[in-house]
């Protein structure tokens, strides 16, 4: 039997390039030699790729490291800025890694297509959708699914006024964020006007648009959805310890205690899991993905956004869902190759 020969995309451009590569450094260690021909593939914050014309030897896969990227030396190390794909070694998937702005926003899913070559998660029209969360809450509303008030504040005319109006219509704690940020990266909390006008001055640097958001009081969860599978995912709760909300710090240097399967009443479990395959559907999604959502007090729930490329790390939340199931990680990688093969895009 001949092995799947895979790209693994990993880095890219956005801010969450190091958490990237920390997925795609679990992948590949989790990849079966036997089943796949691996090359891995580190987008540079600089436009630069790297890459071997070799696939990497059973040793180098069970050590692999980003360190691998920048050992590369002789004829089969190859870097370049922007490359065409053809300039990668042939492949029968790619495997994204990938998070934030161009790895997960369908830029990169456009280029594969173009080149005729299968890749794993949504299509480039839902990764475009989810990855601005003004449109996805756009394709919430309209199926049916609730997600926090919000309003939109634009650089180029934007007025004190408009927060002002802004924080009166959805009140204090403020949420604002940069719409096409991840991560968490690029958003905060605001609990009086003078918080809310410094975040917007920050991120006005940065962003030409910023979503102002209700804050919902109560709990948190996520949730992944996967097709094909016999059961859904249960959910994740997610419980602060030092943070006030599930941002960066808390996501990546242990501030949350992520709880899966979520200890929730069973019928609070099931209205999450109908909910993430309702986001998920409802943004076209393809393979796999993930719904974050709050929890109020009454218990209704407000779904916050979808990640069409969820972290992949061997803690992350969606292989911590899977196992909880019974699906390996190495597992799980298995069956979003299996089930990404057979999407026609």
């Amino acid at each position: 039997m001949s092995r799947l020969r895979v790209l693994v995309f990993m880095g890219g451009y956005s801010t969450e390039h190091d958490v990237s590569v920390t997925s795609g450094t679990g992948v590949i260690r989790a990849m079966d030699a036997e089943k796949y021909n691996i090359h891995p593939v580190l987008i540079q914050k600089d436009g630069t790729w790297i890459w071997s014309s070799r696939e990497l030897s059973p040793y180098q896969k069970n050590n692999f490291s980003e360190n691998y990227f920048y050992a590369l030396e002789g004829p089969n190390a190859c870097s370049e800025k922007n490359p065409p794909l053809s300039a990668l070694p042939s492949a029968d998937i790619a495997f994204l890694a990938l998070h934030g702005k161009w790895g997960e926003d369908g830029h990169v899913q456009a280029m594969l297509e173009n080149w005729g070559i299968p890749y794993t998660g949504c299509g480039l029209l839902a990764s475009a959708l989810a990855m601005d969360k003004v449109l996805c809450k756009a394709a919430y509303l309209s199926a049916g699914i609730a997600t926090p008030p919000y309003q939109v504040l634009y650089r180029d005319d934007f007025k004190g006024d408009d927060l002002v109006a802004a924080a009166d219509k959805l009140g204090f704690p403020l949420v604002i964020k940069d719409p096409v940020g991840g991560s968490s990266i690029g958003m905060g909390i605001a609990k009086n006007m003078d918080e809310a006008g410094e975040i917007v001055n920050r991120l006005f640097k940065n962003s030409a648009r910023l979503l102002c958001e209700k804050f919902i009081r109560g709990g948190e969860a996520s949730c992944g959805y996967m097709e094909g599978l016999e059961k859904p995912l249960p959910p994740t709760e997610m419980r602060m310890t030092t943070r006030e909300y599930f941002d960066y710090e808390a996501k990546y240097n242990g501030e949350c205690r992520e709880v899966t399967p979520a200890e929730f009443p069973q019928e609070l479990t099931e209205r999450i899991q109908q909910l993430s395959k309702k986001a998920h559907l409802a943004i076209g999604g393809a393979g796999y993905s993930r719904t974050d959502v709050r929890i109020d007090a009454d218990g209704k729930l407000w779904a916050l956004e979808t990640n069409t490329l969820p972290g992949m790390t061997p803690t992350s939340i969606l292989p911590a869902e899977a196992a909880a199931i019974g699906i390996s990680y190495s597992e799980l990688i298995d069956r979003i190759i299996e089930t990404s093969l057979k999407i026609k895009r």
